[in-house]
Order: structure tokens, then sequence, then C-alpha cells
């Protein structure tokens, strides 16, 4: 062994590393075992739910109206002002009528004039008939009298017309209320001169009420009108009629829907925003416990044991109920819906209910 030489000894070495090496490859790797995770499930249960559709809205006014006078003058009166409260028939300003009643008077006498002048000609008339009958005048002074008060009498036709529209040009001077509301603007001050093409009031009244919203193709053709919906503005929550459903959509593809509110303490004011709820249409749909609806990525999913492994199943949470989610989804009656040691799954995690 003294004698070796190193290249011998260099030689041996190599040969007990190279068999070393063969003897390690050779030896089995252990494998260890697939962990097991310990889950609690549920089992799923349909229900039947009603799809509800949620949106924001606005109210408007049912009756409005831009007040113009129909007549011409200077304002000699102004009224009431912006934010006030009248009634129907009330007087909102005055137009000088100085002209008017002039034009009034001078009608009155006229008709008074023609109806004495026809009182007399029916005098002369019905003596004239007398007198023909007797055969004691001519037929022509007869139809001549009789010409005469028919002439007369058209006149005061005619005069009682003028005159009466002399009164409703004179009444018009008044600009009044046409219903009970909040004056909303004031257009005009006293001197200016106004005209039917002029808006002197805006006028609104505050019940009832339309609260105004739009829905998706989807959803219209459940709404009918005659039907309710919940709507909320601010901290009140009423229910409201629908009465109109536009028959076209905008734009964007959306229909527009009004129901009616009333607004009897008039709390509430045209131009207010709000939400309004509606249920569209019923569904299959399961009930699960809250804490089993994840999230990943802004997707609602469950974890469901299929053949012993948690798989994740998409879902879309369509309401809640005391504690649970109301689920749609690829999920079935039956199936296992695990809702315990969530956060030590993964796809494909091999499970032990219990």
């Amino acid at each position: 062994m003294c004698g070796m030489t190193g290249q011998s000894l260099l030689f041996i070495l190599s040969l007990l590393l190279l068999i070393f090496s063969c003897e390690r490859k050779e030896r089995p790797q252990a494998t260890p075992s697939e962990r097991v995770v310990e889950v609690r499930t549920v089992q799923l249960r349909p229900v039947t739910y009603t799809l509800r559709y949620e949106t924001n809205g606005y109210l408007e006014a049912v009756e409005k109206a831009e007040l113009k006078p129909l007549v011409s003058g200077k304002v000699e009166k102004v009224l009431v002002e912006e934010g006030s409260w009248v009634r129907k028939g009330d007087t909102l300003l005055k137009i000088e009528d100085e002209d008017y009643r002039a034009l009034y008077r001078e009608a009155l006498w006229s008709l008074r004039e023609a109806e004495d002048s026809y009182e007399n000609q029916l005098s002369i008339y019905e003596r004239r008939k007398r007198l023909y009958e007797k055969e004691l005048i001519s037929r022509e002074e007869f139809e001549e009298a009789k010409t005469k008060l028919q002439t007369l009498k058209a006149k005061v036709e005619s005069l009682k017309a003028i005159l009466e529209k002399r009164r409703i040009d004179l009444e018009r001077t008044e600009l009044r209320a046409p219903f009970s509301g909040y004056v909303v603007r004031r257009l005009v001050s006293v001197g200016d001169l106004v005209g039917p093409s002029t808006t002197c009031y805006e006028l609104v009244k505050p019940d009832p009420l339309r609260f105004v919203f739009k829905v998706p193709q989807e959803v219209a053709p459940s709404i009918k009108p005659g039907m309710y919906v919940e709507v909320s503005v601010g901290d009140k929550r009423l229910r409201a009629k629908i009465d109109y459903l536009s028959p076209s959509a905008d734009e964007n593809r959306l229909i527009t829907v009004k129901a009616r509110v009333r607004n009897g303490n008039r709390e509430l004011k045209p131009g207010m925003y709000g939400e309004v709820s509606l249920g569209y249409r019923k569904v299959k749909a399961f009930l699960v416990p809250e804490q089993a609806v994840q999230l990943f990525q802004e997707q609602s999913f469950l974890w469901v044991v299929r053949d012993s492994r948690a798989v994740r199943v998409p879902v879309r949470v369509v309401g809640h109920r005391d504690g649970t989610s109301i689920v749609l989804g690829r999920v079935k009656e039956g199936e296992r819906v695990v809702v315990e040691n969530l956060m030590f799954l993964k796809e494909g995690q091999r499970v032990k209910e219990r």
C-alpha cells in the first residue's frame, strides 16, 4: 500500500465516487403525500327569486306652464313674486286697461243705441203687419218694415258679439293662474310692454309629480302602465305608479319610463334626484351563506366540491337575505359549497368534508 503511486490512488478514489453516485441515483426518492384540507360544506337548494333593477332618476312636474297674456299693454302691477304659492284664478299681474275700458264702453253704447232702434222698428213692423192683414197698406210697405227690422236685429247680434269681445279683452288685462302651484320664475317688471308672445311667469304644480328614469331593453318588456315601483328621494320612500313608457329607445338604447308619485305635503320638488327599484323577472337562484362567496379579480365565485376536490365556480350575486347571499351561476341543486377554511383552498385542492 505504501508503494502505491499517486496515479493509482487517484484512480481508486474516482472509482469509489462513481459507485457512490450510481447508488444514489438508483435509490428511489420519497414522494410527499398530497395535502387534504378539511372543510365544512352546505348543500345547494334552489329558491325562486325576483330579479330587481335599480337606477337613478329625477322628479318632474306633471303640470307646468309658461304664462303669457292674451292682450297687449304695459304692466301696471306685479302682484306675486318667485317662489310664491298661488291658487287657481289668483291674479298675478295687471296690465293698464284704460284703452280696453274705453272700447268696452263704446261697444256698450253702440249696442244700446241699436237695441233702441230695434225696439222702435219692431213697433212699426207690428203696426204695419196689422194694417197689411186688413189690406190697408201695400205689401211693399209691409216688406220694407220687415226687412229693416231684420237688419236691425242682425246689427244688435253683431254688437253683442263685439261687446262680449271687449269684455273678455278687459278681463284679460289681469293675468291669472290657470291652476294652483308655485311661481318658479317672474320674467317681467312694472312698465314692461307685454303681449301674447311674452312669457311673464313660469308656474309649476307640485302634486302630483313624475319620477323619470331609464331602463335597458331586457328590463323594458316587464314594465307595464299601472304597475308600481319603489322610489327613494332622500329619506323619503314612495310608491310610484307607472303611467308612461317611451315607444322608442334613446341614443344609448335605453327606454324612458315615468311613474307618478303623490306629493300632498309638497315636500318634494321638481328636479330632485332619487333612486328607483323594480322587480322585473323571476329566476331560479340559490341561497348560500355570505361567507361562502369569494372575490377574485372583481369576480364573485364559490368553492364547490366535485370528486372530493375544490372547484372555483363563478357566480353573480343578485341579492341578500338574512345573512345569506342569493346567487346565479353554473351550479346545480344538491351540489355542496364550502363555507369554512376557504383561505386554504386552491383550484383542484383535495378536500375532506365534515
